[in-house]
């Protein structure tokens, strides 16, 4: 009974954490609009705060709540803060305590080959090295000194991007940058901010971002396969491979014992048997399996985005100006079908677009959620032609079935994607605006000589 219950606990926990850990990377994603995921996404992230806020005014007055809530939202959201570095640090030390205490004397036992106590302690190296490489580089901030160069590289597209002042600032604001509310800065190819790092993601450490994916996608697969074939090496160490046991399964006539069972060959045997011999290392395999699907998908993610030649902002900013568009023809068809003079209709629209610079952009963009009510963001269901998108399931809206068609538009080239999937890469790799940063000082330098 006790080893079902830790079988059962065991299970339960690793799939909580994967959906909690899925919720909350891609809850935010517009794929997912509509669906449980958002909904559970918001739960967590917004219902949750909402509840204790309303617990909060009840028992100790409006008055209170508001201090308490206004501190909360300037530690925790508008400014940097510690907490989710202190996890992934809890998480990889907690780890790799877990690895010294019941993988690591597997290895040296002679489970597997020793060389993998070496290792490990570098692979560890890496991860801390990539992950300081993130929290402490500079995203590429916008100041004096690279304000020339920033405008130089990316010019205005005069569609998600129009030449304006910067009010915080008081400069023009360079194509693809982004005033950043957390850390306070105005960041060159504004990606996102990323909690885990405490720092904006832009154009000087996206390399080291994507980097710093890869390396734990690796890092994680190998750690989890090599938890597994200490487990297995252990096994067949003492030859237990093919060991008689008693079976696990009777005959449906309730007679006697059906021959004899092995591990090699009994699957439920074989679960029970490592989960009771080798708990901690079976939990810390499969947990580093799930984290490595789940950062292989956001690493797919961005190099997806990487490819198109867009930033996570920019992805969100071209699907509000698809909207937008698609909004705008709906508009005028109605318009037209009612009006005669359709020429008139055609041509007397005013509406322009405006990119929402103001709202936050997390790991995967701003909430799938968030209305923005203005006419550059839109609202995501004012494209929905009629009322029947609502009144479809939560599994129909979860997989898709019987969703609308989307009106047709035509949505201007991006400027900034390159022609291939490697110029882009070697876009991120090497930043274009340090080209133009060199070629702005040899010209003020050539001017001193002079």
């Amino acid at each position: 009974m006790a080893l079902v219950s830790y079988t059962a606990l065991l299970v339960g926990w690793l799939v909580v954490f994967a959906l909690l850990l899925f919720v909350l990377l891609f809850g935010e994603a517009e794929m997912f609009e509509g669906t449980f995921v958002e909904r559970l996404h918001w739960i967590l992230t917004d219902g949750v705060p909402y509840g204790v806020s309303r617990v909060l005014r009840k028992f100790i007055g409006d008055a209170r709540a508001e201090k308490i809530e206004a501190l909360a939202q300037e530690v925790l959201c508008e400014r940097p803060n510690p907490a989710m570095q202190l996890i992934y640090v809890a998480l990889v030390m907690g780890g790799y305590w877990v690895y010294c205490v019941h993988v690591e004397p597997l290895i040296f036992a002679g489970a597997i080959s020793a060389s993998h106590a070496v290792v490990v302690p570098v692979a560890m190296f890496i991860s801390i090295a990539s992950w300081l490489a993130v929290c402490f580089s500079d995203p590429g901030v916008v100041d004096a000194h690279t304000l020339d160069a920033q405008l130089a590289t990316y010019p205005h597209d005069h569609v998600l991007y129009k030449p304006k002042t910067c009010p915080t600032l008081g400069v023009t604001c360079p194509a693809r940058s982004k005033y950043c509310r957390v850390t306070q800065r105005r960041v060159a190819k504004f990606d996102h901010y990323c909690g885990w790092m405490g720092n904006s993601i832009g154009e000087n450490n996206l390399r080291y971002f994507v980097t710093f994916l890869a390396v734990h996608v690796v890092l994680t697969s190998y750690g989890s396969w090599l938890c597994a074939s200490a487990i297995s090496g252990e096994i067949g160490r003492r030859g237990l491979w093919s060991a008689e046991f008693e079976p696990t399964r009777r005959k449906r006539g309730g007679g006697a014992n059906d021959g004899v069972s092995r591990l090699a060959s009994d699957w439920s045997l074989l679960a029970k048997f490592v989960v009771y011999h080798f708990s901690p290392a079976v939990t810390l395999s499969l947990f580093l399996a799930i984290l490595a699907v789940m950062l292989g998908a956001f690493l797919g993610y961005h190099l997806w985005l990487i490819h198109k030649g867009v930033t996570t902002n920019e992805s969100f900013k071209w699907a509000d100006y698809e909207r937008f568009l698609r909004r705008t023809a709906e508009a005028q068809a109605r318009a037209a079908s009612n009006n005669p003079f359709t020429e008139m209709v055609k041509n007397g629209g005013t509406e322009t677009f405006e990119a929402d610079d103001d709202r936050d952009v997390g790991c995967v963009g701003p909430s799938a959620s968030e209305n923005d009510g203005g006419t550059g963001g839109g609202d995501r269901r004012a494209s929905s032609s009629s009322g029947k998108s609502s009144q479809r399931s939560l599994l129909a809206r979860a997989f898709g079935f019987g969703k609308p068609k989307k009106l047709e538009v035509d949505v201007p080239r991006n400027i900034y994607r390159r022609a291939s999937f490697l110029l882009n890469l070697k876009d991120v790799f090497v930043p274009p605006s340090r080209a133009h940063m060199r070629r702005l000082e040899l010209g003020v330098s050539d001017k001193k000589r002079q």
